[in-house]
């Protein structure tokens, strides 16, 4: 027993000892936890304080107030500050925000960014990425004269994000995007712009979610023109939006613009005096909408070339849109379409030589010092898949009055060699259109092909081969 206890004092011990240790040990090799991260914002409150704080991953809070874009001390002052401009328009100046990614504009309480010129858009921002808006209301200040500028413009910005904002007339379009990516409206509202809330041109993947869109298009000079305008967009989508009390010309005007969904949307109490839907080239998926026209008002304008369509791409009448449920949707984007894939072939003078027996490869195909191989047959450009789009790095489609052309830009170098006369057809649909038009292209090679308008009635006004400021060509 004395044994025992004499080892039981000595465990106790030991014990007592590894845990007065342990914890020490573990102070000097465990780190301590990682200090929260926290965004660094800047508060301003002055006009002069948001310019001076524009820059690149900046956030800047603007503290509740008016924010008169006039009343900057360098306003009108021509040339370039390191991120903005001062761009001299009729009756003043307009802001230019270019370059900057990862800016963030949030309001806090009640904000206001406001443009005194009629002519001036509100904010226009250049070339810039990770753009976010939050809370913030855009327009232009009170006064007797109707405006002849917009509110929000956007050229070639990527991921735009406008949450809680209201953009409002007076001003004669809400929202203007060119050559843009991944713009998201969420819980916005667009209204008392005279001319329209939207107008889209070659952009990629825009859609408004829970957005109100009210009372546009009362002027004193009558309705206005299309309360949204796509023209050659791929991936455009109203989901869950309120549309009302609008007076405009059509609801929406879609001119080959691909993908474009209204879902769970409600659209009543306006004022269409051309339809609701006027769509070219292709057809809008329109899905789980309420719809309630006046008497005589027309759901798809005459001179359409295409209608709205379920999700199941099934033509929707004019009686189905009528009688369609209202409830809310789902929205999963735009499906991204692979690009065709040709076989480049290195000769040993270092050009490259691809074979192609369908439109899609002879687009595909288009690049500097390449021979383009093309199989008999019939090419009719009109068939392209992205007919009317966005265009590529060597070539875009160019808008004409009944359709589009497509444009060869810069290309050195290119050979397009068919089968022989009469046997390698190249045509195009529309009768304002080229066949092919090229800008800007040297030791341009074209032989053994027939160019020209697919048959129909009537007469054309378009050319067959367009030259721009091209040289060394053969025919």
């Amino acid at each position: 027993m004395k044994q025992h206890s004499k080892y039981s004092v000595l465990l106790a011990l030991l014990m007592a000892t590894l845990l007065l240790t342990i914890p020490a040990a573990m102070a000097e090799t465990t780190p301590p936890p990682a200090e929260p991260q926290t965004e660094t914002a800047v508060e301003v409150s002055t006009v002069d304080e948001l310019l001076a704080a524009i820059a690149p991953e900046a956030t800047i809070v603007l503290k509740a107030g008016e924010y008169d874009l006039s009343t900057a001390s360098d306003y009108g002052l021509e040339g370039m500050k390191e991120y903005y401009n001062w761009e001299l328009v009729l009756g003043g100046a307009q802001l230019n925000v270019s370059g900057v990614n990862g800016l963030h504009l949030v309001g806090q309480g009640k904000v206001s960014i406001l443009a005194r010129p009629r002519y001036a858009e509100v904010l226009r921002f250049n070339d810039c990425e990770d753009l976010h808006l939050e809370g913030l209301t855009l327009g232009h200040t009170q006064a007797p004269e109707s405006c002849a500028g917009g509110v929000l413009s956007l050229f070639a910005c990527n991921d735009v994000c406008l949450d809680d904002c209201r953009l409002f007339g007076c001003g004669i379009l809400g929202v203007t995007a060119n050559e843009c990516r991944n713009v998201v409206l969420t819980a916005c509202q667009i209204d008392s712009c005279s001319t329209g809330a939207v107008i889209a041109s070659a952009c990629r993947d825009m859609r408004l979610e829970d957005c109100k869109i009210l009372d546009n298009g009362f002027s004193q000079n009558g309705p206005g023109w299309d309360l949204l305008y796509l023209d050659r967009c791929r991936g455009f989508a109203l989901v869950n939006c309120e549309i009302t009390g609008n007076f405009m010309q059509q609801m929406l005007q879609s001119y080959w613009s691909d993908q474009v969904s209204v879902l769970g949307c409600r659209v009543e109490q306006n004022h269409f005096l051309g339809a609701a839907f006027r769509l070219q080239g292709h057809g809008v998926t329109v899905d789980k909408c309420s719809f309630r026209l006046r008497d005589g008002e027309n759901y798809y304008a005459d001179d359409g070339s295409a209608f709205a369509v379920t999700p199941e791409e099934k033509e929707l009448t004019a009686a189905d849109l009528g009688s369609m449920v209202h409830a809310r949707a789902e929205y999963a984007g735009p499906v991204e379409q692979q690009p065709v894939q040709v076989e480049r072939k290195e000769l040993a003078d270092g050009r490259y030589e691809v074979h192609a027996a369908t439109v899609d490869e002879l687009i595909a195909a288009i690049a500097p010092n390449t021979t383009i191989l093309l199989d008999a047959g019939d090419y009719d450009l009109t068939s392209a898949s992205e007919y009317g789009g966005l265009g590529g790095d060597w070539y875009c489609w160019e808008t004409d009055y009944d359709g589009c052309t497509l444009k060869l830009l810069n290309v050195p170098g290119l050979s397009i060699v068919g089968a022989g006369k009469g046997k390698t057809v190249i045509t195009i649909q529309p009768r304002y259109a080229a066949v092919f038009r090229f800008q800007n292209c040297d030791e341009l090679n074209i032989s053994g092909i027939t160019a020209g308008h697919s048959e129909a009635p009537g007469y054309c006004s378009g050319n067959m081969l367009d030259f721009d400021g091209c040289w060394n060509v053969t025919l």
